[in-house]
């Protein structure tokens, strides 16, 4: 494989708890209650998520969700297992690196800087109209890269990362088990997804 896309949040860095923390501390300060599970919103846009939470009152629920995030995550983020080294065994290789994720690029940044990590190519929520599930992003990445789809292999940690990867042509999909409740079984069967424990099963490959 030339290149390889990789998702950030929960895949790279154990910031999807972070995530889930600033989300519930900015909707009790704003007295919003959901319904929802936050679990099944986690991979999307920041500002698709405010939206469906809070409706007129999303870009308040966006902004103190965002100042909570710029905390929280130097506090609570580190890498994942075998994070590190997986990103110095793909540089070494000389493997081209493109992160794809729904964060804002501000927080993939700090999130990045946890890992000492730059990936070629880095494209956030706020870099594109639609985010994952939705292809683009992925395609903007693979543009980017100067990449073939089937030359290039995605992991992430959400069916968001899945469908992402696979309606974009990538056929090589890794899905790492995480913190969140996901249907392992809609993703291998229908998306030919490989589940793996953690990233250290790529390193090993």
């Amino acid at each position: 494989m030339n290149a390889v896309i990789l998702d950030l949040d929960g895949t790279l860095v154990t910031t999807v708890k972070v995530h889930r923390m600033a989300w519930e501390l900015a909707l009790k300060d704003l007295g919003i209650k959901i319904s929802v599970d936050l679990d099944k919103l986690m991979g999307r846009k920041t500002e698709e998520i405010a939206k469906l939470l809070a409706k007129d009152r999303w870009k308040e629920l966006y902004e103190r969700k965002n100042a909570y995030f710029d905390n929280l995550v130097k506090i609570y983020a580190k890498p994942t297992p075998c994070a590190i080294d997986l990103v110095n065994k793909l540089k070494k290789e000389k493997v081209k690196t493109a992160v794809v994720t729904s964060s804002l690029r501000r927080s993939a940044i700090e999130s990045l800087k946890i890992l000492n990590f730059e990936p070629d190519i880095l494209v956030a929520g706020d870099d594109v109209k639609k985010g994952k599930p939705d292809p683009e992003p992925v395609l903007k990445a693979l543009s980017l890269l100067g990449e073939d789809p089937r030359n290039v292999f995605g992991v992430g940690d959400t069916l968001q990362d899945v469908i992402a990867y696979y309606n974009s042509g990538i056929r090589e999909i890794y899905l790492v088990k995480g913190d969140l409740k996901i249907d392992y079984d809609e993703a291998m069967k229908k998306y030919n997804a490989k589940v793996i424990e953690t990233l250290c099963c790529i390193i090993n490959h």
